[in-house]
């Protein structure tokens, strides 16, 4: 072949590997090109856990998927799982905890990433009454495996009533005969109310106070006027045809024998239907007596078998002690009062002390 010809051979081999060459090249750019838009770099931080990763997925969903990262309870994820990914998108999840409330009788779950106690009450739909209270601060940060309860806290006031006895008050009254008693007014029981605060956690009593004490009705004092009135011995007469001797000794004799009667007349009234008993005393105990009343002054306790209950008696104390004279109720009965043995109430603890074993005289 000839030189010119060998040449113009060599060129055309050279421009078709020129074209070659060129048309190699610009696939291999349009092909990078390609991988670049299907491709994308992202960062995912599990919680504290970061990696880059390139993805050929289109949504954050996928992505997920593709490496089986499950979300559980309460997590939260930014972007949204519908969201597209692009170059640079940045998955974030927050990764929530357990903790459990216990309330009214139940135990519910909740789940969330951060926050206080009283975000927790509003996840568990929980609200808390004035007095109620739980066993954390409200505003203390909730943390993994907390369990908050609840107390339910209901107040109340009750009020209770309870009887005064009323007191009985001898007078003496010099225009009524001695002996002779008079009511001059009736007892009548008080009313004291007490107000009482009761706290209940949960439906259980936990205390119990008195706020409020107070006197709703006084009790009216029973008045008696006792007689003290005697009346004055009527003059002896003496007849006129007798001598002064006659007269002397008719009015010795008068006397003698008139004292006498006076004097047998006046033991057989004071002895007459009188029995001598053994008194004791006793005073406020905080019991009712057996018949269902308060003790109060004018009560005894007797045996039934001598005195029947609810019979009224007229005790005559001795020395010292006469000042107690007058009439008294069979009310009470005592395990220690059999036979002849009566307990005589008194208002005052020192008195009834004092008064000790005496014997009395008793008229029924």
């Amino acid at each position: 072949m000839e030189p010119y010809q060998q040449n113009m051979h060599k060129n055309k081999f050279i421009l078709l590997a020129c074209i070659v060459l060129v048309i190699v090249g610009g696939a291999s750019v349009a092909f990078a090109h390609y991988l670049d838009n299907i491709y994308h770099e992202v960062t995912l931080d599990d919680n504290g856990y970061v990696v880059q990763i390139q993805t050929m997925d289109k949504t954050v969903e996928e992505l997920l998927d593709k490496y089986e990262i499950k979300l559980g309870p309460g997590d939260e994820i930014s972007p949204g799982l519908e969201d597209p990914i692009e170059d640079g998108t940045q998955i974030i999840i927050d990764r929530a905890f357990k903790v459990t409330v216990e309330a009214d009788g139940k135990v519910k779950e909740v789940y969330l990433t951060k926050g206080t106690v009283e975000d927790v009450l509003d996840k568990a739909h929980i609200v808390l009454g004035e007095k109620d209270f739980a066993n954390y601060d409200l505003d203390r940060q909730a943390a993994p495996g907390d369990h908050i309860k609840i107390t339910r806290v209901k107040e109340e006031i009750l009020v209770e009533k309870e009887k005064i006895p009323y007191s009985i008050i001898t007078k003496e009254n010099n225009k009524l005969k001695k002996g002779v008693e008079k009511v001059v007014q009736e007892g009548k029981e008080g009313e004291k109310e007490r107000k009482i605060l009761i706290a209940y956690y949960d439906n259980i009593e936990v205390k119990r106070e008195v706020v409020e004490e107070k006197i709703s009705q006084e009790p009216q004092n029973r008045i008696i006027d006792k007689g003290t009135y005697v009346e004055p011995p009527k003059p002896k007469t003496v007849s006129r045809g007798s001598s002064t001797r006659s007269k002397t000794n008719n009015t010795t004799k008068s006397n003698t024998s008139g004292s006498k009667a006076s004097s047998s007349k006046s033991s057989s009234k004071n002895s007459s239907g009188f029995k001598t008993f053994e008194a004791t005393a006793y005073t406020h105990t905080g019991n009712r007596t057996k018949t269902g009343v308060w003790p109060k002054k004018g009560i005894i306790a007797v045996d039934p078998k001598v005195i029947p209950l609810y019979t009224k008696v007229y005790i005559e104390f001795p020395k010292g002690w006469t000042h107690l004279n007058g009439y008294y109720q069979a009310m009470d009965t005592g395990g220690a009062i059999k036979g002849k043995i009566i307990d005589v109430f008194l208002d005052d603890e020192a008195t009834a002390r004092k008064f000790g074993r005496r014997k009395v005289k008793i008229r029924y």
